[in-house]
């Protein structure tokens, strides 16, 4: 399904609301609606501030370990260079599939597939075979960058896993609902300025808990902490930058931002998520 721009998302919520405080007559303020909304709208405020605070956090930690696991991929395969051309086609390729199914899945299925692929990368670094001391040097030096990745996978994992419950959303949705409703039923003077005001703020409420939304389910500006980076790991790897197609045609990419790196990967699914089988590759030329 195409994703619809919050902008857009917005201004549709914004005329909704500016119809119902127009049109639903106010019945004007009461001690009880004043209390109400008091309380409300303090609860929620309490509430909406921790969950993005927490929300944040996390992202943060899911962000900075990522670049780590990077860093660590990339310093990996400089060390591999050292080593005879074989293990070094090998070892990019296995890492090639490690960034693969990260991508494949979800970011909040990261733990479902990824800890078995860097297990098959670990045993592979296990099993190579050193020629010379300074091999050796590498090799130990390899073993101790895939450790320090398990360390990460595991902490990212934890992180992905570490979702809002429901009954968190169902607090939040519940408080919104009764602050739009003292709103528009009792703080509504049916005057131009408070038809105004109301929407606007019931518009405000609305997107705070869309913003809480994507960084609960991790989507929160993914280009510039997720698409960039990957990006250019794949070609400091030297590998082609893959994604899937639905990025695109979910508008949650756009593809001129990409440019930069003349050819990408593009990943198509026959069937649904987390079905990959008879999944397709294409190389597609942006220049």
């Amino acid at each position: 399904m195409k994703r619809v721009s919050i902008y857009i998302k917005l201004i549709v919520i914004l005329i909704i609301f500016l119809l119902i405080t127009f049109f639903v007559e106010g019945q004007g303020k009461t001690d009880l609606a004043d209390k109400i909304i008091t309380i409300s709208s303090f609860v929620f405020g309490i509430i909406l501030a921790f969950s993005i605070a927490n929300r944040h956090s996390r992202l943060s930690i899911i962000r900075e370990k990522l670049r780590e696991q990077d860093a660590i991929l990339e310093e990996s395969y400089l060390l591999a260079k050292k080593l005879n051309k074989n293990v070094l086609n090998n070892l990019r390729k296995k890492i090639d599939e490690f960034l693969i199914i990260q991508i494949d899945y979800k970011l909040k299925d990261f733990s479902k597939e990824t800890p078995k692929k860097l297990k098959e990368l670990f045993v592979f670094i296990e099993n190579i075979k050193p020629r010379t001391k300074a091999q050796e040097n590498v090799a130990s030096k390899l073993l101790d960058n895939f450790s320090d990745l398990l360390k990460i996978n595991e902490e990212v994992s934890y992180q992905t896993d570490n979702q809002m419950a429901s009954y968190e959303w169902i607090s939040l949705i519940v408080l919104s609902g009764i602050i739009f409703f003292s709103l528009i039923f009792y703080f509504n003077t049916n005057t131009l300025i408070s038809t105004i005001i109301i929407a606007v703020l019931c518009t405000t409420f609305t997107l705070l808990l869309l913003v809480l939304r994507d960084l609960d389910k991790l989507e929160w500006q993914e280009n510039n902490w997720i698409w960039k980076p990957l990006s250019t790991l794949f070609t400091n790897l030297d590998l082609l930058p893959y994604f899937p197609k639905a990025v695109f045609t979910q508008n949650r990419l756009k593809l001129k931002n990409f440019m930069e790196f003349k050819k990408i990967r593009v990943a198509t699914y026959p069937n649904f998520y987390p079905d990959f089988d008879g999944k397709k590759v294409k190389i597609v030329n942006l220049k």
